[in-house]
């Protein structure tokens, strides 16, 4: 659709002193105004779109856009930068941009899945590595969520953006989009309980999306003090004893020995 929306543009614009109007591509292309915008932004961004012509090498110009966005968006936070400072950082013009993202939020959230991407990959590798090797699964799951820790904490500048970028949430468009990201993490995440479920190497009794939200929320929580302590915060130090109290649980061994014998079920989770 994108591309159809493209090429009409291009056919309007043929000989004309300006670029044509949102209803007057919508109604060339047969689509509604809505449609025009989901895949072409607001009809300000058709002068830049018609300035600049798809090169060959498409993906290395989008990673190389998006390579810029993290280092602007870094610096100078999201709400502060443009466009068109992440264009000069490219070294191309604002066309570029438009070509691939319709909007600053739209770019974001390609770089938001990059980052997911790039992050999660390596745990699902390590995470079957850990099944298939018979480890402790405590300390299995711990050096997984330092590895994902280390990530965040080595790249200080994109966990200040995304924390920003949760703040926005008031933005319906924003909500949306970071709620189907939260998903993805809770889908991965639930897939992980499973796994070690299907392994005997946790509790059955656990629901695997209960978990996931508490996995996400534990590792947000812990990031954005971090990002409050100004690094300060040792997580190698913190972790041990975060999963020690996880494992074992609060209560005290009396009152779990009363739970338990309140509700012989729960006794087939113990480890």
């Amino acid at each position: 659709m994108r591309e159809q929306l493209l090429s009409s543009l291009r056919d309007l614009a043929r000989g004309r002193a300006s670029p044509p109007s949102l209803a007057e591509l919508a109604t060339h292309a047969a689509v509604p105004e809505a449609v025009v915008r989901e895949h072409l932004g607001p009809a300000e961004n058709f002068a830049a779109l018609l300035a600049w012509q798809q090169p060959p090498a498409a993906q290395e110009t989008r990673d190389r856009i998006l390579a810029s966005a993290a280092r602007v968006f870094g610096q100078k936070g999201f709400e502060r930068s443009s466009l068109d400072e992440v264009a000069a950082d490219a070294g191309m013009t604002k066309g570029a941009i438009y070509w691939h993202f319709k909007s600053k939020n739209d770019l974001f959230f390609a770089l938001l899945d990059q980052r997911f991407q790039l992050h999660t990959s390596p745990l699902m590798v390590d995470l079957a590595t850990m099944v298939s090797s018979g480890a402790d699964p405590k300390a299995g799951m711990m050096e997984l969520f330092r590895a994902g820790m280390q990530r965040c904490v080595e790249d200080p500048a994109w966990a200040r953006l995304y924390l920003e970028c949760l703040s926005l949430g008031r933005n319906e468009d924003v909500r949306e989009r970071l709620s189907s990201f939260y998903d993805q993490v809770w889908d991965m995440s639930a897939h992980f309980t499973r796994e070690l479920q299907g392994r005997g190497l946790a509790a059955t009794e656990t629901d695997p999306h209960t978990a996931a939200v508490f996995w996400a929320a534990l590792f947000d929580g812990l990031v954005l003090a971090w990002l409050v302590k100004g690094g300060k915060l040792d997580l190698d130090q913190l972790l041990p004893g975060i999963f020690n109290m996880l494992w074992r649980g609060i209560a005290a061994p009396d009152a779990q020995n009363n739970t338990a014998s309140q509700n012989p079920d729960l006794r087939t989770g113990e480890q």
